[in-house]
């Protein structure tokens, strides 16, 4: 089962899943991601899934979540409903269930806030946690409770802390898919406005790549948590000039200042130990320049530019 199956990655991660596969997402909103038939499909949200929906389920794939730091501006209870709730819900399920799945959590590294300028070193899955923001504090607060549930009811988990994770697939806007958003913009030959120019530093990893460490992780014994992603750090500039680059493009690029609101739940730098998931033997497959270069051509097939 993939919970929140029409998302980014839920999306990303079903298609790789053979054997049955039931997908549960709340609406049919993105189910354009999802383009085989062999899908069992749940429009319902998480909260209303039954013991008999989990009937034959071995693993569940647990991607249905809010996705940034905005909802406490409008609807502060939302990332409490959807991330916690939600999930105690799924997890009530499971302890009713004589054989349980194995619950597979997306999480983020947003879970350790600005720990990385304190630590002054790649941050692991040891390393303190900091949430800043309500979402990253609902987001480790799930953690704990699968973590609760499992020793209590004895389901098994992995916990994913993903870092920041991009494709053609995602969403374009300032907010989500951000990378999508200034590949639109510089498509579109506006300008591209940078918080402070851009300058920090973040761990990029492709959708692709991604996937693959979470199905690595997922099958392996024991109750775990890992940290994924590339385990190289860019400067948001220099994927900037990536995306000047591929969209051969020249958009003028502004340096604008940093939101307030920014300034109190946003990271500044972050630098991921990925030591725990490459013992595994996974490695990252595509570098920065070859996943922008895939979302450059996504979105130019998809709105039929044309290059000057």
């Amino acid at each position: 089962m993939v919970t929140g199956g029409f998302g980014f990655i839920g999306s990303a991660i079903a298609s790789k899943l053979t054997g049955n596969v039931t997908i549960v997402s709340r609406s049919k909103k993105h189910s354009h991601r999802i383009t085989s038939s062999r899908f069992k499909i749940l429009h319902k949200r998480v909260s209303k899934l039954t013991k008999k929906d989990l009937d034959h389920i071995d693993v569940i794939y647990h991607c249905a979540s809010t996705v940034d730091n905005f909802t406490i501006l409008e609807t502060p209870y939302k990332d409490v409903d959807v991330n916690i709730k939600e999930t105690i819900h799924l997890l009530e399920l499971c302890k009713k269930l004589i054989k349980k799945p194995k619950i597979v959590y997306l999480s983020t590294f947003f879970v350790y806030g600005n720990q990385y300028r304190v630590d002054k070193k790649p941050l692991s899955e040891e390393s303190k946690t900091s949430p800043l923001s309500l979402y990253s504090a609902t987001k480790l607060c799930t953690e704990s409770i699968i973590t609760l549930y499992s020793r209590l009811y004895n389901i098994p988990y992995t916990i994913c802390r993903l870092t920041n994770i991009y494709g053609p697939n995602d969403l374009a806007t300032d907010k989500k898919g951000v990378i999508n958003y200034f590949v639109q913009r510089a498509l579109d030959g506006k300008s591209l406005d940078i918080y402070d120019g851009g300058n920090f530093m973040r761990d990029y990893l492709y959708i692709d790549d991604a996937v693959r460490a979470i199905l690595l992780t997922s099958k392996q014994k024991g109750n775990e948590t890992y940290l994924i992603g590339s385990g190289v750090s860019i400067l948001f500039a220099d994927l900037i000039s990536l995306i000047h680059k591929e969209t051969k493009n020249s958009s003028e690029i502004v340096s604008v200042p940093t939101p307030s609101f920014h300034h109190v739940v946003g990271i500044t730098d972050f630098k991921a130990d990925i030591g725990k998931l490459t013992a595994l033997g996974w490695k990252p497959k595509i570098n920065h320049t070859e996943g922008i270069k895939a979302i450059v051509t996504h979105i130019w097939h998809a709105k039929n530019y044309s290059f000057q």
